[in-house]
């Protein structure tokens, strides 16, 4: 059985989470590489399987005021967040106006300005744009293992 400290980052991991699928379902639509998106970097982070196994469903679809509110977790890495809820929102090659609105909402709702919004989806533009040039430069024949 999980000790109190264990149980309290399982809900705080959780809640972060789902504060992503909240955001790339934004526009509506959470789609399969939106969600993929998210239950990988949970994977690669550690998540426990059971919470891999929940995400897998999860509709996506609560306040994402009252979630990101909801606990310490979204506070101490507020723009992290936003970051994080930019990239999984974009991470199916599209960031739709409904995305950017939600995300804004969760800006707001823990105390981070338009401003800085905006510069952080800049930076992950500029980091699209470097991926790409990446690719370019280093597989000029297209991907090898396609």
């Amino acid at each position: 059985m999980a000790n109190v400290e264990e149980l309290s980052s399982f809900i705080e991991l959780g809640t972060f989470l789902k504060s992503l699928l909240i955001a790339a379902n934004g526009d509506g639509e959470l789609s399969e590489a939106e969600r993929k998106w998210v239950i990988g970097r949970a994977a690669t982070a550690g998540a426990p399987e059971s919470l891999l196994k929940e995400l897998e469903t999860y509709p996506a679809n609560e306040d994402i005021s009252e979630v990101v509110t909801s606990n310490n977790v979204i506070s101490k890495g507020r723009r992290g967040v936003i970051y994080f809820a930019i990239k999984a929102a974009a991470s199916d090659a599209e960031y739709a106006e409904g995305e950017k609105a939600t995300i804004r909402k969760m800006a707001k709702a823990i105390d981070i300005s338009e401003e800085v919004v905006k510069e952080i989806e800049d930076l992950c533009l500029e980091e699209e744009r470097i991926k790409q040039k990446r690719i370019s430069l280093c597989l000029p024949e297209g991907d090898p293992y396609n």
